[in-house]
């Protein structure tokens, strides 16, 4: 079950890797879970360190590091 949940978690990740906005019902269709899952998961690679900004209700965007940023 944790595998399960780590796996769509990274592909939450790798759909906000192109730093467009993404909305949690986009994220919810593409990987066939609700959006209260996504939003689970969007704490969950926050609480890990994942650059994630935006909310409930506007979107997601993975930050982009500005260049020589090493620390997050």
């Amino acid at each position: 079950m944790a595998y399960h949940r780590a796996t769509k978690a990274s592909e939450v990740l790798a759909m906000l890797g192109d730093h467009e906005v993404t909305t949690a019902p986009k994220l919810a269709a593409h990987l066939k879970v609700s959006e209260r899952t996504i939003h689970r998961y969007i704490k969950d690679l926050r609480a890990g360190g994942a650059p994630i900004r935006g909310e409930a209700g506007t979107g997601f965007q993975l930050r982009r590091k500005p260049e020589g940023d090493t620390h997050g």
